[in-house]
């Protein structure tokens, strides 16, 4: 299959990298972008992957209404789930540069509740990565409700904070200083793992499973700095590079969904003549 890439940059205002990968999403698998880049290029990696919770017996051919994707099979196995998830992390950890992080939004399922937790305990057995922080990510509102008698309504979501092993006391974050203590340790403004924000930025008519400009936003300014490169593996629908154009960041990602990147040129150009409002 041939890989079908976006020949120019979505923001016209922009000088390009040296990289050629500044304010570009790529329509083919991450794998293969990732694959092409150079080392140590990417400043963070934002993204929200699919969770493997499709039910199972749904069908790419659009026949299920729970099929979240359209060229995607959202149906694996636990162990090939898991194997993707690896060989994704260990491109990662080629593109991503020293004291970078990547910021992964990941849930569950109410049929299958332990599969979020093999993946990141085998990222952490399998790759160069751990987690320094988990995150809460609490939405205001949550549809449908459960039908389930004994589970509990899924309010919250993860953001699960991987660095590399051996940055995990030197990692990225734009904590500020709040006082330095006569003993000379620094002390820092509390930042706390518990984040709100909106469920997703509107419904549309091609993508049921999106998340939130206002999440990643604040995870930017938590983590990312101004003018830094952003990658995201699983662009969708553009939501991390709308977050990085109204924060004066550069973007660059993967979809392998040509609908949903044209959606994303569409959602990706309002945002870019609407940076005075924000």
């Amino acid at each position: 299959m041939i890989d079908r890439i976006t020949e120019q940059p979505f923001c016209q205002t922009r000088v390009m990298g040296s990289t050629g990968y500044e304010n570009k999403i790529f329509n083919e698998d991450c794998l293969s972008t990732m694959d092409r880049m150079d080392k140590g290029i990417i400043d963070a990696i934002v993204t929200s992957p699919p969770y493997n919770t499709s039910r199972k017996g749904s069908s790419l051919d659009g026949a299920s209404a729970n099929v979240r994707y359209d060229e995607f099979n959202d149906c694996k196995t636990d162990d090939e789930y898991i194997a993707w998830t690896i060989d994704i992390f260990k491109a990662y950890d080629k593109v991503l540069k020293p004291n970078g992080v990547v910021l992964y939004n990941l849930s569950y399922s109410s049929e299958n509740t332990h599969l979020m937790w093999l993946v990141v305990a085998e990222i952490m057995k399998q790759t160069n990565f751990l987690v320094a922080d988990n995150i809460i990510w609490k939405k205001p509102t949550t549809s449908p409700n459960s039908c389930s008698p004994n589970k509990l309504t899924r309010l919250c979501e993860y953001v699960f904070v991987f660095c590399r092993k051996n940055e995990f006391e030197t990692f990225e974050c734009n904590k500020e200083v709040s006082s330095l203590r006569k003993t000379g340790q620094v002390a820092y403004k509390n930042y706390f793992n518990f984040i709100e924000a909106k469920n997703n930025d509107g419904s549309n008519d091609i993508h049921k499973a999106t998340y939130s400009s206002e999440l990643v936003r604040k995870l930017l300014l938590l983590y990312v700095k101004e003018g830094s490169l952003v990658y995201d593996s699983f662009m969708g629908t553009g939501t991390t590079a709308v977050a990085c154009v109204i924060e004066k960041m550069k973007y660059v990602g993967s979809e392998i969904s040509n609908r949903y990147v044209e959606m994303s040129k569409k959602r990706i150009a309002t945002f870019e003549n609407q940076t005075s409002l924000f």
